[in-house]
């Protein structure tokens, strides 16, 4: 799974992937701990994102603000509808209560489908 979310969140989203791996056998993937450092970015996530079987938004003020996070939900988005499927899971981190433009799509997204509270059991 492609783990999509803002940096000041890494440590939340760590102890997630930790149990998805450890627990439950998933394999995980995180720009800040399997991307390669001379590869370009942008390159890197769009192939993450096409490599994986799913791919876990975690949403919060900081996800919203985030160009990389906005731009990653936002592939992650499109492809799946283009290709009809249904990867993109998104997880509620933390309320978000503002949307600026760019992150329309987020805000237009989870008024439309279901989304999981990462602090529900």
């Amino acid at each position: 799974a492609f783990m999509s979310f803002a940096w000041d969140d890494r440590e939340a989203v760590r102890a997630i992937m930790e149990c998805l791996e450890e627990e439950h056998g998933f394999s995980c993937c995180a720009h800040d701990r399997d991307f390669h450092i001379a590869k370009p970015f942008l390159n890197q996530m769009g192939k993450s994102i096409d490599d994986s079987r799913r791919v876990l938004c975690f949403l919060s003020p900081d996800f919203v603000k985030s160009d990389f996070c906005v731009w990653e939900f936002d592939y992650a988005h499109k492809e799946d509808s283009l290709r009809g499927r249904r990867r993109l899971a998104v997880i509620l981190l933390k309320p978000v209560t503002e949307f600026d433009e760019k992150s329309e799509v987020v805000k237009t997204y989870i008024s439309k489908f279901t989304y999981l509270k990462a602090d529900d059991p």
